[in-house]
């Protein structure tokens, strides 16, 4: 029977939790509302498969024996105490497998320690020993005191507890060393439970709040700004309650650094530290500003890939820290790089980043028997969204027109909207000029609104990804929806439907770059390979990091108009690994990428360079 020192320690280590969880929901709670809920559900698919998790094996299955080495013990424990496990051949199976689990658990427990002792990275895994010690020691105390136990009982039945039975050949029959053995079990227990809120255990809690209420939507979408105060985000009380909730919920595993492309190639950028940074100054109780620990040069690094985000296991988003952020430095500070600027300006001036101004928006489908919207024109079925690439980037206007090919060879009636198509401020958002994205895209709604147009097809995936997942929380006519397709996925319907068959052989060796906002940001990566395989004669090889691993080519986030002047160029680094396969073709479905990995591989000098070519260029090639 416990004493009463024990109950009091017991309800001291519950109080000091308690203050400790109260403390950082208070810190949660003082970010900016927000609405989000994925549900209970959601989390226990989520521990039940340890999807995300097992991505990384070793680590992902040690994860896993943890997991269930607390869980089941703690259900045997209710289940006998309610009396639905009753003595009897059940209750000693139960007791073995207790046994196995344990040991599982205690060797997971061990190498866990051992890893974060021995790693290099010094934020989060050290901090991380103590409270994974007292669990090791709990857990051998336990095994100690079965051992103590049964040399001093001898049960009958000594095989339903293998490990303490052969521990009982080691400690001796002591009642006295049991006891004492018990109340180090209990007062180890005790300390790991004061210290849940201060130590990266906290996640134990945190966590399954965080993947409960995990931001809706796709990946690709970001959060809209709030103009309650100033724009964007400097200090920890101006991101929202779930942002904030996220920073408490991160365990410093690094996965978001490992797979930043802007941190493999030497930049600034360290999710992981934006993360940390942030929780510092929130849990410090200190008004200090962000841009005290956080330099430009780590904010303007990002790519906005998502890839950090695609690899967290506990659902925290990176990227929406550093995105709020860069609205503070454009809007709040004007601080927007240098370099940037003429794009911005463009679009301020002409609605395109070119600044050829949209009355010439249409002229790269002359001669081609492309209708463009009359202004009394209502109900169109189908727009081809063309960009700003796919109507004045010379290279890509080719693969527009190969687009235009395709679908009047399979009898599709389509329109563009040519001068009434502005920009669709995906480059304005992601380099933080919210109201400069808000006022191209209601003028684009209008447009669309006054065509009631029904179905749109872009080539670019970061015009598809703004037009399907940003536009509709601006779009206040609840009457007028419209679909938003990728011209790959269109194209891969047509080829299913047998609207259309690719027939002349392409005898080559092609591989995939797939686009971040395509891939992770919206899921899409069949289409591109269902095409590829359709095309006679291909042979297709997977590059090692491809479909959610897949690497960056460096133009998103804006980098397209930004000077990459820290590290390795992340083009060259994907040009290096599209050259290793030895490759005659490398296919993608993004303007960005073709430029990018187009001068990536012009900048390796190769003597048989891969030749870069759209997806649709493939398929119009094959129609011929």
């Amino acid at each position: 029977m416990p004493s009463s020192l024990d109950l009091l320690l017991l309800s001291l280590a519950i109080l000091i939790m308690g203050i400790g969880l109260v403390k950082i929901f208070c810190i949660i709670r003082s970010g900016r509302p927000e609405r989000c809920l994925k549900g209970p559900g959601y989390l226990i698919a989520y521990l039940l498969n340890h999807k995300t998790i097992l991505r990384k094996p070793v680590v992902g299955i040690l994860h896993v024996v943890v997991f269930w080495g607390c869980l089941l013990p703690i259900m045997i424990i209710i289940l006998a105490q309610t009396r639905l496990i009753m003595p009897g051949l059940l209750s000693c199976i139960i007791s073995v497998l207790l046994d196995i689990v344990g040991i599982l658990f205690l060797a997971a427990a061990i190498i866990i320690f051992i890893r974060r002792a021995t790693s290099k990275d010094n934020i989060g895994q050290k901090v991380s020993l103590l409270p994974i010690l007292i669990l090791i020691m709990i857990l051998i105390t336990g095994f100690m005191i079965e051992g103590i136990r049964l040399g001093i009982v001898m049960p009958e039945n000594l095989w339903v507890s293998p490990i303490g039975y052969c521990l009982s050949f080691i400690f001796p029959a002591s009642p006295l060393l049991m006891q004492i053995m018990i109340r180090i079990h209990l007062y180890l227990f005790i300390l790991l439970i004061a210290l849940i809120p201060f130590t990266f255990f906290r996640h134990l809690i945190i966590s399954p709040l965080n993947i409960i209420f995990k931001k809706q939507g796709n990946r690709g979408e970001l959060r809209p700004v709030s103009y309650e105060g100033a724009p964007g985000s400097n200090h920890v009380g101006e991101f929202s309650w779930k942002q904030i909730l996220e920073i408490e919920a991160c365990v410093s595993c690094g996965r978001c650094e490992e797979s930043c492309p802007a941190f493999i190639s030497g930049k600034p950028l360290s999710p992981k530290k934006i993360v940390k940074a942030i929780h510092e100054i929130a849990v410090s109780g200190k008004n200090m500003s962000l841009d005290s620990c956080i330099l430009p040069d780590e904010i303007w690094s990002c790519t906005t890939c998502m890839a950090c985000v695609e690899a967290c296991p506990v659902y925290v988003v990176p990227l929406d820290k550093v995105v709020e952020i860069r609205r503070y430095l454009t809007m709040g500070k004007g601080e927007l790089p240098i370099e940037a600027r003429p794009m911005i300006r463009s679009l301020e001036l002409y609605g395109d980043v070119n600044g050829k101004g949209v009355s010439h928006k249409a002229e790269w489908a002359m001669n081609r028997g492309v209708k463009v919207t009359r202004p009394d024109e209502r109900d169109v079925e189908i727009v081809i969204w063309t960009g700003c690439s796919g109507a004045f980037h010379p290279r890509y206007q080719e693969v527009s027109r190969a687009l235009v090919t395709i679908l009047q060879k399979a009898g599709i009636n389509f329109r563009i909207l040519g001068a009434n198509e502005l920009c669709c401020g995906d480059p304005a958002r992601r380099l933080g000029d919210e109201e400069l994205f808000i006022s191209l895209a209601k003028k684009n709604l209008k447009t669309l609104r006054e065509h009631n147009v029904n179905r749109i097809i872009t080539l670019c995936p970061h015009c598809f990804n703004t037009l399907k997942n940003e536009y509709p929380w601006m779009e206040t006519d609840g009457n007028h929806k419209f679909e938003v397709i990728h011209a790959s996925q269109y194209v891969m319907g047509l080829i299913e439907n047998k609207i259309i068959t690719p027939v002349y052989p392409l005898q080559k060796k092609v591989t995939l770059h797939d686009p971040c906002y395509l891939g992770r940001g919206n899921d899409i990566y069949d289409p591109l390979r269902g095409i590829v395989k359709s095309i006679p004669g291909v042979r297709f090889e997977e590059l090692a990091r491809s479909k959610e691993k897949g690497f960056c080519c460096g133009g998103g986030g804006g980098g397209m108009w930004l000077h990459e002047n820290l590290g390795k160029r992340l083009n060259i680094i994907r040009s290096e690994e599209i050259s290793e396969k030895g490759v005659d073709v490398v296919c993608t479905a993004c303007p960005y990428c073709q430029t990018m990995i187009s001068d990536g591989i012009s900048g390796l000098e190769l003597e048989r360079p891969p030749q870069v070519l759209d997806i649709i260029e493939v398929v119009e090639r094959a129609l011929r």
